[in-house]
């Protein structure tokens, strides 16, 4: 896998976290994931409960990883950062992300990200605006991929 293709993923899902956060100061956890043909599809369930949400999306990855039908993932949750990390602010948005051919080269299988970041009103037009600070990141064992 190219690794352009899993960073431009990466963007796409950070960019629509940042729509979603100045239209409606909300997110809901969503995947997205990397296909064998690199093209990346949108993962979204209807389940009101957070953590209920975040589980059968974690069902609906290991799925799609077991059927072979992707080679990448990145899920996506709203979260307070811990502070263990020292982050700069405490609101973030968390990428789980994991790439099938890490657990072949038997390397870091997984790893999670946190990009911190703030919400502020314009001046101007009272319009929500996002400021991404530096991301964390942090490396963890292959849940998805190792199933």
């Amino acid at each position: 896998m190219d690794n352009e293709e899993l960073f431009l993923m990466l963007e796409e899902c950070v960019a629509y976290a940042s729509v979603q956060l100045t239209k409606g100061q909300s997110l809901e956890s969503f995947a997205m994931v990397l296909d064998t043909e690199n093209n990346t599809h949108h993962i979204s369930v209807e389940q009101m409960d957070g953590e209920i949400r975040y589980e059968e999306l974690l069902d609906i990855l290991r799925v799609q990883a077991k059927d072979e039908k992707i080679i990448a993932l990145a899920l996506l949750s709203n979260v307070t950062i811990p502070d263990n990390f020292n982050p700069s602010v405490s609101t973030g948005i968390r990428l789980h992300i994991e790439e099938k051919n890490f657990k072949a080269d038997n390397k870091l299988s997984a790893r999670l990200l946190y990009v911190p970041y703030q919400l502020f009103k314009t001046a101007s037009d009272d319009t929500i605006e996002i400021k991404l600070l530096d991301p964390i990141p942090v490396g963890l064992a292959c849940e998805i991929f190792d199933k």
